[in-house]
């Protein structure tokens, strides 16, 4: 029996030497806490001094890694706290939390970012000014369903679309004059009783197999003809502005987009053709042109829907 206590008390030493080895982090958490809890608190000044926002990759062509690479770093680990970044448009602004001294913050949007640290020192809450940093290297992977990229060093990616036939009935349109927000009432992921077709609406025979191709180097557009002809080329871009309910993106030209002509009743702008993504994937893709970009009430208002699909290869 004496062997066996002292076998038990043996086994018992070891797990509490394991548990105490297991508490390690949160024995260093209260190490910290008490840094921050105590003492005089870390000027602004101080902090900033202590901190660094730096792009260690240059943006360099049909290189994956770039600028959207942000190293984040707090040479102070006393005064802990988390990292904040912030970017967007100024009425739909986007933020993110990074609870680390250091870390890696992988930028998914080509804009500036705000990026700031606060900390917690002598119980105090300390905030540095935001710095600005500016992506251009991000990949955005819709770029994948419009131009076929996997990434960013797939610069001869390129995809062609056309008109895409959606059922109204027992008859099959590309293009048509509806109401504004009729989206938001219909299954829009659906090619069957898509939407509302007021007038204008105009069948695959009537528009021909005209083509687009969207090329993600350059992010370059070029129309053609039914017969194969160029009818012009530009330039598109791609944002994630949502301008009213379950409108997905906006889809941006300098040159009109194939099934233009077939619009009667659109207003244009030659400059810039500003169109609201109401649906798209690898397969399909659905813009409207509004004509009142905002304001429009659903159903008294009517804009152009246009249906496209890739040519099969």
């Amino acid at each position: 029996m004496k062997a066996k206590n002292i076998k038990n008390i043996l086994i018992g030493m070891l797990a509490c030497m394991s548990a105490l080895a297991a508490c390690d982090p949160i024995e260093d958490e209260s190490l910290r806490d008490d840094y921050q809890n105590a003492g005089t608190p870390i000027t602004k000044e101080e902090l900033q001094a202590a901190i660094s926002v730096t792009q260690p990759f240059p943006n360099q062509d049909g290189v994956v890694e770039g600028d959207q690479y942000v190293v984040l770093k707090n040479s102070r680990p006393d005064v802990g706290g988390a990292w904040h970044a912030e970017w967007g448009e100024p009425d739909s602004r986007k933020r993110t939390t990074l609870f680390s001294d250091q870390d890696t913050l992988i930028c998914d949007e080509n804009t500036t970012y705000d990026i700031w640290y606060v900390g917690i020192s002598a119980n105090q809450i300390v905030e540095t000014d935001p710095v600005q940093v500016v992506v251009t290297n991000a990949f955005d992977d819709w770029q994948t369903s419009f131009t076929g990229a996997v990434d960013k060093s797939d610069i001869t990616a390129k995809k062609t679309w056309t008109f895409r036939p959606v059922a109204q009935g027992e008859t099959s349109y590309v293009c048509w004059r509806g109401a504004h927000g009729a989206w938001k009432y219909y299954n829009y992921n659906a090619d069957e009783d898509y939407y509302s077709a007021w007038w204008n609406q105009v069948t695959p025979e009537e528009a021909g197999p005209q083509t687009m191709v969207l090329e993600f180097d350059g992010n370059k557009i070029t129309t053609y003809d039914a017969e194969g002809n160029m009818i012009n080329q530009g330039s598109f871009r791609i944002t994630h502005n949502v301008p009213e309910d379950k409108v997905m993106g906006e889809f941006i030209t300098d040159i009109p987009v194939i099934g233009r002509e077939l619009d009667q009743g659109g207003l244009w702008n030659t400059d810039e053709f500003v169109f609201w993504i109401l649906y798209f994937d690898k397969n399909k893709l659905t813009l409207y042109k509004p004509d009142l970009y905002t304001g429009a009430e659903d159903w008294n208002v009517e804009g152009w829907y246009v249906f496209y699909e890739p040519v099969a290869e």
